[in-house]
C-alpha cells in the first residue's frame, strides 16, 4: 500500500539522530527509506511524521497536484483545491494548520513566498524527480530554513543522480484535454561527477467553463560530484514557466446558484469608450481574462555535505531564487480620469470617474540564503550539531493597472502598456520596494542516555527584520522581530516493537510585510504568532503491521488568519489566541496474496480563546473552531501489488468546517473515492528497463462539494456589521482521468 503513519525503529539511537538534521539529497547508491510495510515506511522520528516515498509519488503522479494532492491521504491533512494538471495550486491544512503556516522547503531552499507567507509547493519541480515528500506535524526541525513553520513543515528531496547512464520517458493524456510530456536522461557516473537533466511540457484547460488555459514548461537537473571521504556537492536547479487561468472561489450564496461548473463569466469590460462631454460609467465585474498567473520562477542550490574528520561533518546548503517574467491578473478595477488627468478611455475628455482596466500584480523578487550546520561527534553517547541560517530578499510589488482590449484581455502580460496619468507615469494602486532579512543561530545536542533513552535538546535564536517603502508616497518604515526557540525530544524504546516520544517545541511566523505598510497609521507594529508545540506519541512496528497514536497539544498567541483583498492579495488579522488540540491513530498492514491496507483517523478541536475585537467592538467568537479546521479526518484504503501488477483504491472523508470565525458559516463533510493502476512490462527489449503503463481515476463518483476555504471571514452574517464578509470556497474538482506509459532505457 501506500500511505505513512508514524512508526518506529527499534534503535533509539538512529531515531533520534535522524530528526534534527536537515534532509539534503539522498546520497547515489544508499537508500533514503528505512523499513516499509508495502509502500509505507516505517518512521522512527521522535515526533510525528509522514512520509510518502518514492514508489508512493510513482503512483500519485496524475492522481493530483503534485505535492498538495499527493499528500491528502497523509493523516491529519485536510487538501482543497488544485487539480490534476499539476499546474494550478491546492492548498492544506494540516492538523489545523494552514499551509502559510507550513514551513516548505525543497532540497533546503525554502518555498514560501516571504513577501505573502503562502507556499509555491506545487510549482517547485516535477514530482518524477523527488526521491521523498515528508511532513512533520506540529513542528519543524530546528534547523529548517524558513519563516513560516508555527505549526510544522513539508520538506522535498531530490533524486539523486544514478551511477548507470539511462533515460526515463513519460506522456500522459487525461480530460480537460490535458497533455503532458516528461522526459529525464542520467548521465552515468564518471570519476565521481554524475547529473540528471529533465524537462517536461504540461498543457490543459480549466474544468469549469471559464475556458480558460493551463500551461507550463518546467527544466531541471541535479549535478553531483563525489571523493574522499563521503565528501559531495549536488548542484540542483528548477526553472517553471507557467501560464494559468484562475479557477472561481464562489461564495455559499454563489455555489448554490449557480451550476457547479460555473467559472469565472466570460464577460468584456474594455477599457476604450465612452462619449465625448459626458462623465462615463464603466462599472467592472468579474472576468475570466483579467483572472489570469503568468510567472517564471528559478530556484538554484548546492548541497554541499563534508566529513572533516571521523567526528566533523559540516554542510553548507546555499541558494538562489528568482522570481520575474511574470504577472497576476487579480481584478477588473475602476479608475478615474479627474484623479490621473488623463483621457484614458480615449473618448476625447477627461471627465470618466470610472474607467475600467485590470488590475495585475508584477512581482519581482531576488532570494538569496545558505543553512550551514557543523556536526560534532563528541564520543557514542553525543552529538553538537551548531548552525547558522542567513536570508535575504529583495522584493519590487507593483500593481499596475493595464488597459482592457475590446476581446477582455488584459493589453500586456509583461507589465508593458499600462494606463498612464497626465504626466506620462503608469498608473500603479501600489508600487512598493521590501527587503526582508534573517538570520537564525542554533545548538542542539543529542545525547543517548541508554541503548533505549534518547534525548535531543536545542536552542535556536531567530531574528528577522521588515523593510517596506512606497515609492507613489513615499512611505518608508521597517520593523523587526527576535526571540529565542527552545525545543526538547524524547524517544524511549520499550522493546523491539514499540516506541514512545515527546516532542515540544517553541516557533515564531512573523508577520507578512505588508504589516509595515498598515502602520501608516502610527498604529503599533503587529504582534508574530507564537506556538508551543506538545506531543505525546506511540509507534507499534512488526514486518507486516504498523501502529501508531499521538496526542497533540498546540498553543498559539497571536495567531494570525489569512483573508484575501477584493483585489486578490492575500492579507492577515489577529485571531486572537487559538489552542488546538486532537488525537491521531493510523495503521498500515499486509494482507495474504499481495494485498495491503490503511487507515487512518484525526480528531481535531482548534478554540479560539477571545472575543475578536475591532475599533472599539467585540464579536463572540470565544470557544468557537477556527474556520477550515474540520473536526474529523479520515482514510482508508486497500491496495494490491505484485510487482507486475498494482492497484489501489482510497477513501477519505473530510468532517464539517466553518467559513468564518464566529462559526456563522456551517459546510457540511463529504466522502471521496480515487482509485490508480499501473501495469509494469518487462524484458520488452534487451534497451527496455521497464514500460509501465497507468491509470490514475480521481473523485470516481464525481462528488460535487466545496472542499475547503479559500478565503475566511471573522463573520459570515450580515447583521454583523463590518465584521460581515462572505467566506469564499474551494470547490473539489469533478471526476477526471488520466492514463499515461513511462518508458525507461
Amino acid at each position: 500500500m501506500f500511505i505513512q503513519p508514524e512508526v518506529a525503529l527499534a534503535e533509539a539511537k538512529e531515531s533520534a539522530a535522524s530528526t534534527p538534521t536537515l534532509d539534503t539529497v539522498v546520497v547515489q547508491g544508499q537508500s533514503s527509506d528505512s523499513a516499509r510495510v508495502g509502500d509505507a515506511r516505517q518512521e522512527s522520528a521522535p515526533a510525528s511524521k509522514g512520509t510518502l516515498t518514492k514508489t508512493q509519488l510513482e503512483k500519485f503522479v496524475g492522481l493530483d497536484s503534485a505535492v498538495t494532492g499527493a499528500l491528502k491521504y497523509l493523516p491529519g491533512v485536510h487538501a482543497s483545491g488544485g487539480d490534476s494538471s499539476g499546474i494550478t495550486e491546492g492548498t492544506l491544512n494540516i492538523r489545523g494548520f494552514s499551509q502559510d503556516q507550513l514551513g516548505f522547503t525543497r532540497d533546503g531552499v525554502p518555498l514560501n513566498d516571504p513577501q505573502f507567507l503562502t507556499p509555491h509547493a506545487d510549482f517547485m519541480g516535477d514530482p518524477e524527480n523527488y526521491e521523498s515528500v515528508a511532513v512533520l506535524y506540529g513542528s519543524s526541525s530546528i534547523n529548517a530554513p524558513t519563516l513560516t513553520a508555527s505549526g510544522g513543515s513539508v520538506q522535498i528531496r531530490s533524486l539523486a543522480p544514478t551511477r548507470e547512464a539511462g533515460a526515463l520517458l513519460k506522456q500522459n493524456v487525461g480530460s480537460d484535454d490535458l497533455l503532458r510530456t516528461f522526459a529525464r536522461v542520467n548521465t552515468g557516473e564518471y570519476d565521481g561527477l554524475s547529473a540528471w537533466f529533465s524537462a517536461s511540457r504540461t498543457t490543459g484547460e480549466l474544468w469549469d467553463d471559464s475556458d480558460g488555459e493551463l500551461s507550463s514548461n518546467r527544466y531541471e537537473g541535479n549535478l553531483q560530484y563525489e571523493w574522499g571521504n563521503r565528501n559531495r556537492i549536488n548542484a540542483i536547479f528548477s526553472s517553471f514557466l507557467m501560464r494559468s487561468n484562475s479557477y472561481k472561489h464562489p461564495t455559499l450564496a454563489e455555489y448554490r446558484a449557480s451550476d457547479y461548473d460555473s467559472g469565472y463569466p466570460e464577460a468584456v469590460f474594455p477599457t476604450r469608450g465612452g462619449t465625448n462631454g459626458v462623465a462615463d460609467r464603466s462599472i467592472p465585474g468579474e472576468s475570466a481574462a483579467a483572472s489570469r498567473a503568468d510567472f517564471k520562477i528559478q530556484t538554484y542550490a548546492l548541497n554541499g555535505l563534508f566529513n572533516l574528520g571521523d567526528n566533523l561533518q559540516l554542510k553548507v546548503d546555499p541558494y538562489f531564487v528568482r522570481v520575474t517574467d511574470g504577472t497576476a491578473a487579480v481584478a477588473v478595477v475602476p479608475v478615474s480620469e479627474p484623479n490621473t488627468g488623463s483621457d484614458l478611455n480615449g473618448d476625447g475628455d477627461r471627465l470618466d470617474p470610472m474607467v475600467t482596466g485590470a488590475l495585475s500584480v508584477y512581482p519581482t523578487q531576488y532570494r538569496i540564503g545558505s543553512s550551514n550546520s557543523l556536526d560534532l561527534t563528541l564520543n557514542e553517547a553525543h552529538t553538537l550539531q551548531f548552525g547558522l541560517w542567513t536570508d535575504y530578499t529583495h522584493a519590487d510589488n507593483r500593481m499596475a493597472v493595464i488597459p482592457i482590449k475590446g476581446n477582455g484581455k488584459p493589453a500586456s502580460l509583461d507589465g508593458s502598456h499600462p494606463l498612464r496619468d497626465a504626466r506620462g507615469n503608469p498608473v500603479y494602486f501600489t508600487d512598493q520596494k521590501n527587503e526582508i532579512t534573517t538570520q537564525k543561530l542554533w545548538a542542539q545536542d543529542t545525547w543517548d542516555i541508554s541503548p533505549d533513552l534518547s534525548l535531543i535538546g536545542g536552542l535556536a535564536w531567530q531574528h528577522t527584520e521588515l523593510k517596506g517603502g512606497d515609492r507613489l508616497s513615499g512611505f518608508a518604515d521597517s520593523v523587526d522581530y527576535q526571540r529565542f526557540l527552545p525545543s526538547l525530544s524524547l524517544s524511549y524504546q520499550l522493546d523491539r516493537r514499540q516506541q514512545l516520544y515527546y516532542n515540544t517545541t517553541s516557533n515564531i511566523r512573523v508577520p507578512a510585510v505588508a504589516s509595515v505598510y498598515g502602520r501608516r497609521d502610527g498604529s503599533a507594529k503587529q504582534k508574530p504568532e507564537l506556538t508551543w508545540n506538545q506531543e505525546l506519541g506511540w509507534r507499534y512496528a512488526t514486518d507486516g503491521l504498523l501502529l501508531s497514536a499521538a496526542l497533540f497539544y498546540d498553543r498559539f498567541k497571536d495567531r494570525q488568519a489569512a483573508f484575501e483583498q477584493v483585489t486578490g492579495v492575500t492579507s492577515y488579522f489577529n485571531a486572537g489566541d487559538v489552542i488546538t488540540r486532537g488525537l491521531e491513530l493510523a495503521v498500515n498492514g499486509l494482507l495474504p496474496g499481495h494485498f495491503t491496507y490503511f487507515g487512518s483517523w484525526t480528531y481535531l478541536r482548534s478554540t479560539q480563546d477571545d472575543d475578536y475585537s475591532a475599533a472599539g467592538v467585540t464579536l463572540d467568537t470565544s470557544g468557537k473552531q477556527l474556520y477550515d479546521a474540520p473536526r474529523h479526518l479520515l482514510s482508508a484504503g486497500v491496495g494490491y501489488d505484485d510487482q507486475t501488477f498494482y492497484a489501489n483504491l482510497l477513501g477519505r472523508h473530510t468532517g464539517a468546517f466553518y467559513g468564518d470565525l464566529a462559526n456563522d458559516e456551517r459546510i457540511g463533510g463529504y466522502t471521496v473515492f480515487d482509485a490508480n493502476l499501473g501495469y509494469r512490462l518487462k524484458g520488452l527489449s534487451p534497451a527496455l528497463k521497464r514500460t509501465t503503463l497507468t491509470l490514475n481515476l480521481n473523485n470516481l463518483f464525481d462528488k460535487h462539494y466545496l472542499a475547503g476555504v479559500n478565503s475566511g471571514a471573522v463573520s459570515a452574517t450580515p447583521d454583523d456589521g463590518e465584521f460581515y464578509s462572505a467566506p469564499k470556497y474551494h470547490r473539489g474538482a469533478p471526476r477526471s482521468l488520466v492514463a499515461g506509459i513511462a518508458v525507461e532505457f
